[in-house]
């Protein structure tokens, strides 16, 4: 009888939903993390996010966050912009390319997730998730 191995299937579908998210960020120029912080600004864009929250929320040095910014805003995804209040801040604002590129890419996870369930009934769906989520808590509390 052949042992089932679970973290390589579970990294294994990491690791294939990374691909092809990758593959679909290339079309717009972005590598990960750039599209990460690009879906993380326009999901907040009423909040004035400034560099150094972003460099909070990701937990990457400055240089890294400032690199990051400089390159989204050279291909036209963000903007700098002087905070009103206090003019040593600078917030980063998404631009209309960066609104455009996170809605096709919401499009692209939820045919991912049709795609990753292809052929199951709704019921296979229910277990799986449910599966899934008592694997999380499981995990969880061994980290305890």
């Amino acid at each position: 009888m052949s042992k089932t191995n679970y973290q390589f299937q579970i990294r294994n579908i990491g690791h294939i939903m990374k691909q092809l998210g990758d593959q679909k960020l290339e079309q717009y120029g972005l590598t990960s993390e750039q599209g990460h912080v690009v879906g993380y600004l326009v999901g907040h864009m009423e909040e004035n996010i400034t560099q150094k929250e972003l460099e909070k929320v990701f937990q990457r040095k400055a240089s890294t966050i400032s690199s990051i910014v400089t390159n989204l805003e050279k291909n036209n995804f963000v903007q700098r912009k002087i905070d009103p209040t206090d003019e040593r801040r600078k917030i980063i604002q998404p631009l209309q390319r960066a609104i455009d590129v996170t809605l096709e890419y919401e499009v692209f996870f939820e045919d991912l997730e049709v795609g990753m369930a292809q052929g199951f009934s709704t019921q296979e769906k229910v277990e799986l998730s449910q599966l899934l989520e008592r694997t999380i808590i499981n995990l969880t509390q061994m980290k305890r």
